[in-house]
């Protein structure tokens, strides 16, 4: 009942918005894309004619420029006719979809922002799909076991096969199929401990096996398999699965199983059958899009180095809410600049004074709104605004009635919105409208963003800037925000070992992290010794963070973050655009999205001559990507840049024959040593005799010589050259006499 009123009011508001109903139509995007009308099924046309569906219906009836629809659909390389025939295909589609033929009106509209498909969720099998899995974890929560499973299962019937399959590998859908499928393996997931709970072990194991084979790194999985197969009398197995769990998070991550699957593994152990019996639903950890956590602030309050001056004037809204001012902030930065953490502080402060703090969490990303028209919102703020003139129609109030489980007694109240960018278009209107109303209460919303493209979000943050919220922009920390955290925690390295000079090492751990301050925080649990240098170890969240990111890049980008992390911190488009033998414009639009998810960074420069480039965001991104490189795939990318270089005249033949050596196999020898021998000139030629006899030595000693040092060693020792400031020499192919300088008494 909730779901079929959630659906027919968002149909009354498509009608009510674009004038034409709206029931009759469908659009299947979960497989080959598939589309109905009144009567029957809609015939789309060439391939490309269905992209270009498939790109506007990723918009959610957000317009589309025409230039974006040409990037997108010849994927950074439109021809000259590209334009005359985007409007052919925008032609016959909106012939295809017209809703009232014989006056030509459709769906489909066009505006001065661009094109846009005006299509419900209810007409998307896509948002039933999330609809579904969001309802089933709500009734999960309320241990409604039948009816979650049953809600579940009808969500995975509509899965028909991989998301946006007619448009598969495109960039502009990598990030929305990648959501679905993570959302799709939830619903596996939340269908594996709902069978076990409701005593169907059998199947149970044999959902949550199809999981752990297809994504070995779902912990939650892994929990519901290890109680399975306990509850079968099968606990050896068990316990043998967890060491494979085990192993692979150690070789994988280079972390340990988390705190449940531990809690687990030792309930096998000593039989403890209460742990482990149905109904201890501590083993299915499923967390919907967005909820509302405990009234508590999230523990542990923790040092905000360089976030002191944010603190002070947030504590002061505090002050003005408690007098009965209503205000809004707004916390914006990128991801790792420390956002929740001075939410957090805020939260304990404001505890502290005795005010009530409620948390609503967003995900990064947008996903599914929740069912029956209730959002996290509404349940933080709903009833602070029921009494207020004009409100009885908000989410949240039944005429005029306040809900009973939002805000009791008089508490001043502090509403915190991590990852605004995440909430659904309909959190993001209530918001808007309650910053309009919600005046002269005590209450302050401080809301975090992470500045992107989601729709909607800067629409919001006018909003909310014209009710007088207060903006605080967060910046990556600088070195001096660093070495003052290193002072005031009176660094001891972690381990007992005293940091001699703060500021090099806060040097140090800012080229590692770029002012990130969750990579600076996993850093400093580390001894001084293993935070840089060449006893240099990543710890292992930091290394989940930038593989999760990777992964939502299209294979043709990580491949060109592979070769740039061996040829330097800044980036080079033609360059790169040569040596992963791609268009420039498809290196440059694949750049765009790695800036997007925080792994490169543009640096404008300041003149003509000096336009700006590409770099890493910070050194551990690089150092993630070269671990993660295998050594048959490291093999392969020296190769490739050892080609480009010693082609292209003027390169440096010390990097020349670095690139060679690391290229193992797949450099011939003999033009191996022929570049050793031009990197030991070089060298020579700056009296750097040290260097110049190990790679004249590698020059003369042949093939029975070997590779020598380690590809590490070579680049390490090659960084360490160029630091001198030196030159080095240019790839040219003409010296080959070794002129040997003379020392002098």
């Amino acid at each position: 009942m909730r779901q079929e009123a959630v659906g027919h009011r968002a149909a009354e508001q498509g009608r009510a918005a674009h004038g034409r109903p709206s029931g009759a139509w469908s659009f299947g995007l979960l497989g080959a894309l598939e589309v109905n009308g009144p009567t029957g099924p809609v015939a789309l046309g060439p391939p490309q004619r269905r992209v270009l569906l498939l790109r506007l219906l990723t918009e959610d009836g957000w317009p589309v420029s025409v230039e974006r629809l040409c990037e997108d659909l010849w994927e950074g390389r439109p021809p000259s006719a590209a334009l005359s025939s985007l409007r052919a295909h925008i032609s016959r589609l909106r012939s295809a979809l017209a809703v009232f033929p014989e006056s030509g009106t459709g769906m489909l509209t066009y505006t001065a922002a661009g094109y846009a498909l005006h299509v419900t969720r209810e007409q998307r099998d896509a948002g039933l799909f999330e609809d579904a899995v969001q309802y089933a974890h709500e009734l999960a929560r309320e241990r409604k076991w039948a009816q979650a499973r049953a809600e579940t299962e009808k969500a995975l019937s509509l899965w028909r096969g991989r998301p946006y399959a007619d448009a598969d590998g495109r960039l502009f859908v990598q990030r929305e199929t990648n959501r679905l499928s993570e959302l799709r393996w939830s619903a596996r997931e939340l269908q594996a401990g709902l069978l076990l709970e409701e005593g169907e072990i059998t199947r149970s194991l044999a959902v949550a096996e199809e999981i752990v084979s297809g994504n070995p790194l779902r912990e939650a999985s892994w929990a519901v398999l290890l109680r399975g197969l306990y509850l079968a009398g099968r606990a050896g197995e068990a316990l043998r699965r967890f060491e494979a769990v085990r192993r692979l998070l150690a070789e994988d991550l280079g972390t340990d199983p988390g705190p449940a699957l531990q809690r687990v593994h030792m309930a096998v152990l000593r039989h403890d059958t209460g742990a482990l019996q149905p109904a201890a639903r501590a083993s299915v950890r499923l967390a919907p899009a967005s909820d509302v956590t405990d009234r508590t602030a999230s523990p542990g309050r923790v040092r905000l180095a360089g976030r002191e001056a944010e603190l002070t004037r947030l504590t002061g809204l505090l002050s003005a809410a408690r007098a009965g001012s209503t205000r809004w902030a707004v916390v914006s930065g990128r991801a790792g600049t420390g956002k929740t953490r001075l939410l957090e502080a805020l939260g304990a402060e404001a505890e502290q004074r005795g005010f009530e703090v409620r948390w609503v969490r967003h995900p990064k990303k947008r996903q599914a709104p929740l069912a029956a028209g209730r959002t996290p919102v509404t349940r933080s703020l709903g009833c602070l605004a029921a009494d207020e003139g004009g409100h009885q129609n908000l989410p949240g109030s039944e005429h005029g009635k306040p809900d009973t489980n939002e805000v009791e007694g008089s508490r001043p109240v502090l509403c915190l919105i991590d990852d605004v960018q995440g909430a659904t278009p309909v959190v993001m209107n209530e918001l808007a409208s309650r910053a309009a109303l919600v005046r002269d209460r005590p209450l302050l919303v401080v809301c975090a963003v992470n500045p992107g493209d989601e729709p909607g979000t800067e629409e919001l943050l006018a909003t909310l800037a014209r009710c007088d919220a207060e903006r605080f922009e967060l910046q990556p920390l600088t070195p001096e925000d660093i070495a003052g955290l290193l002072r005031s925690n009176g660094d001891t390295g972690g381990a007992g070992a005293a940091v001699d000079d703060p500021r090099s090492e806060a040097a140090a751990l800012h080229q590692l992290t770029g002012g990130n301050a969750f990579f600076l925080a996993e850093l400093l649990r580390l001894p001084a010794a293993r935070r840089a240098g060449p006893r240099l170890t990543i710890p292992a969240a930091v290394t989940s963070v930038v593989r999760a990111r990777l992964r939502a890049l299209a294979p043709e980008v990580r491949q060109v973050l592979e070769i740039a992390a061996v040829t330097g911190e800044e980036l080079d488009v033609p360059e790169l655009a040569v040596m992963a033998s791609l268009p420039r414009a498809a290196v440059l639009s694949g750049l765009d999205v790695a800036v997007e998810v925080g792994l490169v960074t543009w640096s404008a420069g300041g003149t003509p001559r000096e336009p700006g480039a590409y770099r890493f965001s910070c050194g551990l991104v690089r150092e993630v990507l070269r671990a993660g490189l295998s050594r048959a795939r490291s093999h392969e990318v020296h190769a490739t840049v050892y080609r480009v270089l010693a082609a292209r005249p003027g390169s440096s033949v010390e990097a020349v024959a670095e690139h060679a050596v690391a290229a193992g196999p797949l450099v011939d020898e003999r033009d191996l040593s022929q570049a050793a021998l031009q990197a030991g000139y070089a060298c020579l030629k700056r009296n750097d005799v040290d260097e110049a006899r190990e790679w004249l030595a590698r020059a003369l000693a042949g093939p029975a010589s070997g590779r020598g040092r380690s590809t590490g060693e070579w680049q390490r020792s090659g960084a360490t050259r160029r630091s001198r400031g030196g030159s080095d020499g240019a790839a040219t192919g003409e010296n080959n006499v070794v002129h040997l300088p003379v020392r002098r008494a």
